[in-house]
């Protein structure tokens, strides 16, 4: 297994532990989700294996791409360099759980929304805050946000870039269980070890018959979200999205 400081990886038990060590924020970039699809092609084919935690190290899960480092302010091609990257993760066959202690923004809402089953706690944080950047979703939230709460709550997230917390992410089926922040990994070994009892031959049957279609539904949709990411990272609401995030404070968008 081929990791660096940034990933910390385990398997013990037949369950795996991903975990992000990019603290406090845990940024990703091209490399970091490169690294994490390669360990997952590689657990699909590994025995040892039969599910997955994904989580990270230090006070949020994911906070999205660094835009004060970003190659999505220039011009990159988000599909080539970072989405062939992100749809990976989509096409691997076992059961993935997250599990989320503090934000998991934008794309890195998008990270989670990429695993079977989401653990959280009240101090979490989500948003898919694109909007409020002059930006386009992306990382196939498009089709990963309604398909888990549904297309009315997808859209007022999206519309509204509203910030939930962890209790709200509960209510709307956005995490499948709330428990504790001290309780979090535990209730998500006990949920991997639940997945584990069962036939390994049989979940994977069950859940590529569940997800049938998904992973070429999303090729199709991060084109386009790339495409419409790749016309408004060009305009001046873009720049000023970015730049109120930066500092800390509202953006004064002028439709340019």
């Amino acid at each position: 297994m081929k990791t660096d400081k940034e990933i910390i990886f385990s398997l013990e038990d037949y369950t795996a532990i991903i975990k992000i060590n990019r603290p406090p924020h845990n940024f990703f970039d091209t490399k970091l989700i490169s690294q994490i699809a390669d360990i997952l092609e590689e657990m699909d084919n590994e025995n040892q294996c039969r599910s997955i935690i994904l989580c990270s190290e230090g006070k949020n899960f994911c906070a999205g791409a660094d835009f004060s480092k970003s190659n999505f302010t220039n011009g990159d091609n988000i599909y080539e360099n970072l989405y062939k990257q992100a749809l990976r993760l989509f096409r691997t066959d076992k059961p993935i759980i997250a599990s989320i202690q503090g934000a998991a923004i934008g794309g890195g809402l998008g990270v989670a929304l990429a695993a079977d089953f989401r653990i959280t706690c009240k101090e979490a944080k989500f948003s898919a805050n694109f909007g409020k950047l002059g930006f386009h979703q992306g990382f196939g939230t498009t089709i990963t946000l309604p398909r888990v709460v549904g297309s009315q709550k997808a859209k007022l997230m999206l519309l509204t870039s509203q910030r939930i917390n962890g209790v709200e992410a509960y209510n709307i089926g956005l995490a499948d269980y709330l428990v504790e922040h001290s309780e979090l990994i535990n209730k998500a070994i006990i949920l991997s070890k639940e997945i584990n009892t069962s036939g390994p031959l049989a979940i994977k049957a069950i859940r590529n018959t569940l997800n049938k279609g998904l992973a070429d539904k999303l090729e199709e949709a991060v084109k386009i979200e790339a495409r419409e990411q790749n016309i408004l990272r060009g305009t001046s609401d873009f720049k000023e999205g970015i730049n109120a995030s930066i500092n800390r404070r509202e953006p004064i968008f002028k439709d340019n």
